[in-house]
């Protein structure tokens, strides 16, 4: 059925395009064969992150070439060993890993799902240049198609699911192992954010965004839908040789029910945000991100979506409160010539109160890995990765794991 209904989107989507035109031309793009700047066109509004697929090798336009139509992706194949600790084969989430004594042993495996397909079209409006983008990867059920973002951007306009406006993908270090380091801010959600460009250097964007908390309960207190939208805005600040810092906030508030009290609560919680990334050198680069603050664990990698945006208090009484927590990563990434590179990366995230939960809930992880890509043509990549974690819970118990991965990539 999801297919069908993939195949059935992708002909409206054609069809669009078959209407705004008399005639489809194809052509195959690539940096050395800039068409008409298709090219340049087709990389607006993305990559963001190193895992986004890049421009399209082949497009479809219109005669007036008011409009062009991309498909493009990647086919990936990750092969992983590990050592011990965690399961999941295509993300390395250190709040996963088993204590010691419990640990299952090594294993491998491999995946391909984080293989990418997208369709993108640009065009030239009476609104201005528009931008549509939907993108998927195959990490559903056997290998079934999931969505990643979907969005429409006009006059400074994002309306759709794209990455969070409290987080900042272009300084996030490259890393084979998707999860990339516990404390990165990285998630998609439906959203709508307006980005104004203030000048060549610097640019602010404010945005409500959806976002499903994920809280604990305890006996007293239940989950309801959410009530009002997160908002999280940001400043940037470009540098001329392409350098740039970015200060970041957010406030939450978050729904639940008081079962004692028979009542609808809110629970606020609020966060900030610094990262960037520095050129030091032509080749060389420093990547930072910095966060904390209270009811935000949906937006750090490690503690997203396993019930710690709210915890009940320490009398379990009905009441829910916003633990604090905070993160931290630094990654230096170095070209070694124009075909390879490496990263090395280290990240930490903590938090702060357990409130009334058990001694053995997370209380902070650490991350650090290495790695050497090399791209061996212009569309084709491959590499190998050392990934190692440790995870401490607050009763002292801990647990590590390591990882090694490797992966082939062929974009298109």
């Amino acid at each position: 059925m999801k297919k069908k209904v993939l195949i059935v989107l992708f002909s409206v989507f054609v069809a669009g395009i078959y209407a705004q035109a008399q005639k489809i031309n194809v052509v195959s793009v690539s940096k050395e064969r800039d068409i008409h700047n298709f090219y340049t066109m087709m990389k607006e509004a993305f990559p963001l992150a190193y895992n986004d697929p890049a421009a399209p090798r082949f497009i479809f336009f219109d005669d007036n070439k008011n409009f062009i139509f991309g498909v493009g992706g990647y086919v990936q194949l990750s092969g992983v060993y590990d050592f011990n600790g965690v399961e999941d084969y295509n993300f390395f989430t250190t709040s996963t890993i088993a204590m010691k004594g419990h640990q299952p042993g090594a294993s491998y495996g491999m995946t391909v799902g984080q293989s990418r397909l997208f369709f993108k079209l640009v065009g030239n409006t009476d609104v201005g240049r528009l931008v549509s983008y939907i993108e998927m990867e195959f990490q559903g059920p056997q290998n079934t198609p999931k969505l990643q973002q979907a969005f429409v951007q006009f006059k400074g306009f994002t309306l759709g699911q794209a990455w969070s406006t409290f987080g900042d993908m272009t300084a996030v270090p490259t890393t084979i192992d998707e999860e990339g380091p516990s404390s990165g801010i990285e998630i998609r959600q439906p959203m709508l954010r307006y980005t104004y460009h203030i000048n060549d250097r610097w640019q602010s964007s404010l945005a409500l965004e959806y976002a499903k908390a994920s809280y604990t309960t305890g006996k007293n207190a239940e989950s309801i839908r959410q009530k009002v939208p997160d908002i999280p805005l940001n400043i940037r600040y470009t540098m001329k040789n392409g350098s740039h810092v970015q200060v970041g906030a957010i406030l939450r508030n978050i729904s639940y029910k008081n079962v004692v009290k028979d009542k609808d609560k809110i629970r606020t919680g609020w966060g900030v945000m610094g990262s960037g990334k520095l050129n030091i050198t032509s080749s060389t680069s420093f990547l930072f991100q910095a966060e904390y603050g209270k009811g935000i664990a949906n937006y750090i990698q490690d503690i997203s979506g396993i019930g710690y945006d709210l915890i009940p208090t320490a009398d379990d009484n009905g009441n829910l409160k916003a633990p604090g927590m905070w993160g931290l990563f630094g990654a230096f990434q170095h070209n070694w010539n124009p075909k390879l590179y490496s990263t090395i990366t280290y990240s930490y995230a903590r938090l702060e109160a357990r409130g009334n939960l058990e001694g053995d809930t997370y209380k902070y992880a650490q991350y650090a890995g290495a790695n050497l890509l090399w791209n061996f043509t212009e569309f084709g990549t491959t590499g190998i990765e050392y990934v190692f974690g440790r995870r401490n819970n607050f009763n002292h118990n801990y647990g590590n794991a390591s990882r090694i991965n490797a992966m082939i990539q062929y974009r298109f």
